[in-house]
């Protein structure tokens, strides 16, 4: 069955929840990639990723935000809050994807990164937890430099940060 959420030539939107995962210090939970190779987006250095994950068909939205904290972080945490969407726009082949993440801050309670699915193209990056103004300033860089609006996150990172 295909994932009606993923984005494809045919109907190019792509539906994810995102993680603000906030430990007791104030600090945000980021991947961190010295070099990221993924068949369908490309090659890249240097850059972070908040927590992201593409729903299941029938998921409900806690459900994937809960399955994308185990399998990218190996972290349990609570839900506080929405943060709100960002939409952003990439290339997948020939056709260009609107991909819309809607956001969630949410409390850390536990991580083991040897609970991470080792199978998640995530499963390579360093866990990095950063002061919300460092993760700000290096998002806002490597969105420039990469020159991809999907990989710049900052703008829900500010919306929480006020």
């Amino acid at each position: 069955m295909r994932n009606y959420f993923q984005g494809n030539k045919e109907y190019p939107h792509h539906l994810s929840i995102g993680a603000v995962l906030r430990n007791g210090k104030g600090e945000i939970a980021a991947h961190y990639f010295k070099h990221f190779r993924h068949t369908s987006i490309g090659e890249f250095e240097n850059f972070y990723l908040l927590m992201r994950e593409t729903p299941e068909p029938g998921e409900a939205i806690e459900t994937t935000l809960k399955r994308g904290l185990q399998e990218e972080f190996g972290a349990t945490g609570n839900i506080v809050e929405y943060l709100g969407p960002i939409v952003a726009n990439f290339p997948k082949g020939n056709t260009l994807i609107e991909k819309t993440t809607l956001y969630f801050l949410c409390d850390l309670i536990s991580i083991d990164e040897s609970l991470r699915a080792k199978d998640d193209p995530e499963s390579v990056s360093e866990i990095r937890f950063l002061p919300p103004h460092v993760l700000i300033a290096a998002m806002k860089e490597q969105g420039l430099r990469i020159n991809r609006e999907d990989l710049d996150e900052s703008a829900i990172l500010e919306r929480f940060s006020e």
